[in-house]
């Protein structure tokens, strides 16, 4: 996993309106195919999105599914089935979406590497705002992972999800940085729907913990952190 990496800034709003769900998915992919092919250089996307719950293929499998979307609908969140990940993930423009878009000659073999370093920056930068930040799931949270970010053991703040083709990968974070209410108003009613156990208290954002942190602010810590450790 190293560079070189281009860098995709999509968070001036007035530069580039939130990508809809469906737009961003297919954008997703299609970048995936291309970067594989090697006619796109590799990627590092940071992306404010639209507000949208994004449900995993294994949600669209459970009897739930068309309840649940309904449900996202009713919270003014646009039900969208997402190319990574393991369960619904709501978002709206206080996330940051970041993606790793890179060639590999084996991107199974990675899979691991890439979690923990998307994680560790993650940790890394929030760190540096002074919180306890740390790596692990937490007890029934939301699209659980051991790779997901929390505070101090209490709220998941980020998750991570991953895709790869045959050569290429792309490794995603969701990092909530302000509008926790909403998300959690979301989650707590798409999961009922669904049927899935879910704690709503460990729905957080990062300015829970750090009020007043915007996602320009933490976008601009993370470029140069990823960099870090992406370039050779």
């Amino acid at each position: 996993m190293r560079g070189p990496f281009a860098l995709e800034d999509r968070l001036d709003p007035g530069v580039h309106a939130p990508l809809g769900a469906e737009e961003d998915a297919a954008r997703r992919l299609a970048l995936l195919g291309s970067v594989g092919e090697g006619s796109s250089p590799q990627l590092v996307r940071l992306v404010r999105p639209a507000p949208a719950a994004a449900f995993s293929r294994r949600d669209a499998l459970l009897p739930g599914f068309a309840a649940a979307q309904e449900v996202a609908r009713a919270h003014g969140f646009a039900p969208v089935v997402r190319p990574v990940g393991g369960r619904m993930a709501p978002y709206h423009p206080d996330t940051l979406v970041i993606d790793v878009i890179g060639r590999s000659d084996d991107p199974r073999g990675g899979t691991i590497e890439r979690f923990e370093l998307l994680a560790d920056t993650l940790v890394e930068v929030l760190t540096g705002f002074g919180l306890d930040a740390r790596t692990g799931e937490l007890p029934r949270e939301y699209c659980p992972g051991q790779h997901s970010v929390n505070i101090a053991g209490t709220t998941k703040v980020a998750g991570t999800a991953q895709r790869q083709t045959r050569r290429a990968y792309l490794v995603s974070a969701l990092l909530v940085v302000d509008g926790s209410a909403p998300l959690r108003a979301v989650t707590t009613d798409v999961y009922a729907a669904l049927g899935l156990d879910l704690d709503p208290a460990t729905v957080g954002a990062v300015a829970d913990h750090a009020p007043g942190v915007t996602v320009q602010e933490v976008a601009a810590a993370l470029v140069p952190a990823l960099a870090g450790r992406l370039e050779p």
